[in-house]
């Protein structure tokens, strides 16, 4: 049957009832599951989620499930779409939301016009309060963007916040993979980082420059192309206007920590909509250097619907220049574990002493303050030095790496050296090395290493610590 409203009518083996509600049509399908239109007892319209029953079937997704349905239902604000009623137990699952009329943020561009000034800043204002009220509880969105966004009579409205977090415990993402859309995922989560509240924040500066332009702010394109702009190119920011032009800016830094939070974030919008001024940090100044490779940004980006993977060969060809080897070495983006370990040599030990490589001749160095002596290996050699790892990993990537690029973890064991490397503009890349007395003898850098399918040869032969540090969730 289809339903007054214009919604698509549903299949044969479909159910015509969710629990207490009367279903009247289909309002959509994607990678979660399908979204009915229902009918409540006393005649309100909702919006009926049923998850697909192969992801309701893993145990990992459901638990995971559960808790997200408990912390949705704590959210409450003008900005969001609230969550009535959710069966978790059933099989299929399913959750209730209000039903809420209106376009998407990307229907209303196409069909009308970018956003106005003044129109601009009241969207942003909503927004803002919709994420600080997401935040408050605990959740991160994960996958803001103008089809997640609806325009109501009442203004601007999220939809489908923090759903996204069950599929990301889940195993059907895999080791590496992303949740979200290409173009609208933060640099962080491109380089295999945990999405928090900042990852949103950044996604409100994308929608910001889409409302008011109709323009993603990376443009459109291919997956890796998509990334490799997201992390290394500056925001096509040519549209918006210039009173709040600073603030988007600030947003859609690479740097998360250089972003508002949110409650400072709806300060500022709040303001400029009210006739204010606000005062924002100069503009980030960072080098824009090469990618370690565009295949490093990204291994695998798991959308609505969609999963799709790089080309993990190496740049793409729209990125290589002349001089680009066609076997440029096969990475994804990992984030630089931080933590401490008492079996590693952190970068605070490190001698001023630099070991070799096999092109460079050694060289003296100035006396230097001595520092605490990073732990011999087995085999009596110290550990190599960050600067020797750093010219090592420059060979490999074809003679160059960022200017920021840092040593952040490594550990040694014999022969042995593994260690992840990290550039604030461009991410991160892990190195494994074997060595003898004076230089290295073999060596690889990748973020691909943990794929049973793709991984490192010489990560396969390593020790066992070796192979934990640098895979500490295991091969998959």
């Amino acid at each position: 049957m289809t339903d007054p409203g214009g919604f698509g009518p549903l299949t044969m083996d479909e159910r015509e009832a969710i629990g207490p509600y009367r279903i009247v049509g289909r309002m959509g399908a994607g990678g979660m599951g399908v979204v009915y239109a229902g009918i409540a007892a006393d005649g309100a319209r909702v919006a009926v989620k049923v998850i697909h029953p192969g992801l309701a079937a893993d145990p990992h997704f459901h638990d995971r499930f559960v808790r997200e349905v408990d912390l949705l239902s704590r959210v409450r604000g003008r900005c969001t779409v609230s969550v009535l009623a959710a069966d978790t137990s059933a099989m299929p699952p399913w959750l209730a939301t209000e039903f809420v009329p209106g376009p998407t943020l990307s229907t209303y561009v196409r069909d009308n016009a970018p956003l106005g000034q003044d129109e601009l800043l009241s969207f942003g204002v909503d927004i803002a309060e919709a994420l600080t009220d997401i935040h408050r509880a605990g959740i991160v969105h994960r996958d803001l963007k103008p089809g997640n966004v609806i325009f109501s009579a009442s203004g601007a409205k999220v939809l489908d916040f923090g759903i996204a977090r069950a599929l990301d415990e889940s195993g059907l993402t895999g080791t590496g993979a992303l949740i979200g859309t290409p173009g609208w995922i933060s640099p962080e989560q491109y380089r295999g980082d945990q999405a928090d509240a900042a990852a949103d924040v950044f996604a409100w500066g994308a929608l910001m420059v889409y409302a008011s332009t109709g323009r993603p702010p990376f443009g459109t394109g291919a997956p890796d192309v998509l990334a490799y702009r997201v992390m290394s190119v500056d925001p096509d920011l040519s549209g918006v206007p210039a009173k709040i032009r600073d603030l988007v800016r600030s947003t859609l830094a690479k740097d998360r920590a250089a972003r508002p939070t949110t409650n400072e974030l709806l300060a500022h919008v709040t303001a400029l909509r009210a006739g204010g001024t606000i005062r924002m940090p100069p503009p980030d100044k960072r080098l824009m250097a090469p990618l370690w490779s565009a295949a490093a940004v990204i291994a695998a980006v798991v959308t609505v619907g969609a999963i799709f993977a790089a080309n993990s060969a190496g740049t793409p060809e729209a990125l290589r220049t002349p001089s680009d080897s066609p076997s440029s070495t096969q990475t994804e983006t990992q984030t630089s574990d931080t933590s401490e370990d008492p079996d590693e040599t952190t970068t605070a030990s490190d001698p001023p002493e630099e070991t070799p490589t096999p092109r460079e001749t050694p060289k003296e160095t100035p006396t230097k303050k001595k520092k605490a002596s990073p732990r011999p290996s087995s085999t009596g050699l110290p550990c190599a030095s960050d600067a020797s790892i750093l010219r090592q990993a420059a060979t490999l990537n074809q003679g160059g790496l960022p200017e920021d690029a840092m040593v952040t973890r490594k550990r040694c064991v014999g022969f042995w050296v593994a260690a992840k490397l990290n550039s604030p503009s461009v991410g991160g890349v892990d190195l494994i090395a074997k060595r003898n007395a004076s230089r290295f003898v073999n060596a690889e850098i990748g973020s691909n290493f943990c794929s049973l399918e793709n991984g490192s040869a010489l990560l396969a032969n390593a020790p066992a610590s070796i192979r934990t540090f640098l895979c500490p969730n295991g091969f998959s």
